[in-house]
């Protein structure tokens, strides 16, 4: 099986990312995963294009490079590029769907860098997350004959709300074949999309391992300014009610012995007197304070495969985390606990449980490093290379005769 992978896997020349998110200089935390994605591909000889549209309203602000050379640690480059679009809020007005007018934009904006021939024809076209990326790599590959490969990975499938079901099945019928980064994800195209399972790939998220792995404890703490003699609990995300670092805030409020640290920003920011450090940091500085702290706290609603969890594990983190089924892929008893996400008492008292039983910590920590290693970036973007690969090329009547 290894051997067959490896021959499929460099049949795939070339491959192009369709995404509404990729990192620059001014969002270095915008879809890394991406970028995580495009970069190991290019380390096993794939010439990877991105082509990652910028809605006009940010343009100004943001000012991304428009074209850029990514030089890709361990061999390889990525060529980015960022037309502007015209985003819309996803609303309906009369007769007019704004989320359409928005996604029409956004793939005129990326067929213009196709037809420009600035990037040479694509074995395949990859699109992240159903929409934008997805839909509009769907919509290339149709009207260019390039087989196209949705990424599913928003939880609940939340951006094909604002365009509807039956408008998804038509938009998705021409995929070659879809990625899901969980399986309860997989189960929802199935369910919702009408996808045959055998059109249907899961790979859960990978990390880093050159980035994300454990550094000294004490040294990282006098490094940030971190107290040395109290339990710090780690919450890297958005700070929304979704991820619930609000809800973290409140579980640690009244425990002795406890300070949080907090990686984000957001309308829903913790509030407690015990938290320490409140901001986000650029992406390669995350490592650093999760090697500070003592164990991570997630209490999501949903997720589709959370990156947080796995950097946290890869840094040696026992994780306290929401019990929903959306974990299930990445998660177990021994390296987790898990929560009500919902619940501010249950999330206290897991914490309370892990302050209490320093050698449970340090067991589920050393589990948790360990189990990361199931979750690597290049083996994953190994497996997604041919998993497409085998899809571009289809076996012919001949070939699947003969294997019966």
């Amino acid at each position: 099986m290894i051997a067959l992978a490896d021959k499929t896997e460099r049949s795939l020349s070339s491959l192009c990312i369709v995404t509404h998110g990729y990192p620059c200089h001014a969002r270095p935390t915008w879809f890394p995963f991406t970028r995580e994605f495009a970069h190991a591909a290019a380390r096993r000889g794939v010439a990877v294009s991105v082509i990652a549209p910028v809605p006009l309203h940010l343009a100004g602000s943001v000012r991304p490079a428009a074209h850029e050379l990514e030089t890709v640690a361990g061999g390889g480059a990525v060529e980015v590029f960022r037309p502007r679009y015209l985003s819309a809020s996803s609303v309906q007005i009369a007769r007019w769907n704004t989320a359409l007018i928005g996604w029409a934009s956004f793939t005129s904006a990326a067929r213009k860098i196709l037809a420009s021939r600035r990037i040479p024809r694509p074995d395949v076209l990859y699109g992240h997350f159903l929409y934008l990326g997805g839909a509009t790599a769907v919509r290339l590959g149709e009207e260019l004959g390039i087989p196209a490969f949705p990424m599913v990975g928003d939880g609940r499938l939340n951006s094909m709300e604002p365009f509807g079901v039956a408008r998804a099945c038509r938009h998705f019928a021409g995929a070659a074949g879809f990625m899901a980064n969980s399986s309860g994800l997989a189960v929802q195209i199935r369910r919702d999309l009408g996808i045959p399972a055998e059109r249907i790939g899961v790979f859960p998220n990978g990390v880093d391992h050159r980035v994300f792995y454990p550094r000294d404890r004490t040294q990282m703490r006098l490094k940030w300014k971190l107290p040395l003699n109290r339990l710090l609990v780690v919450c890297a995300a958005k700070q929304d009610l979704q991820k619930g670092p609000v809800r973290v805030g409140a579980a640690i409020a009244d425990l002795a012995g406890v300070a949080g640290v907090f990686l984000g920003s957001g309308p829903v920011p913790p509030r407690a007197e015990n938290v320490v450090f409140n901001r986000p940091v650029p992406h390669a500085q995350v490592p650093e304070l999760l090697s500070a702290a003592d164990l991570f706290v997630l209490p999501s609603t949903f997720e589709g495969c959370c990156n947080a969890l796995l950097e946290a594990m890869a840094c040696g983190l026992p994780v306290v985390a929401s019990a929903g089924d959306f974990n299930d892929d990445i998660l177990n008893a021994d390296v987790s606990l898990r929560i009500d996400p919902l619940d501010v008492d249950a999330i206290r008292a897991a914490i309370a449980t892990l302050r209490d039983d320093p050698d449970r910590r340090k067991r589920m920590g050393q589990a948790a490093q360990a189990w990361s290693l199931n979750f690597d970036v290049e083996q994953r973007a190994q497996r997604m290379l041919a998993f497409m690969a085998a899809r571009r090329n289809p076996p012919s009547k001949t070939e699947t005769a003969g294997r019966a």
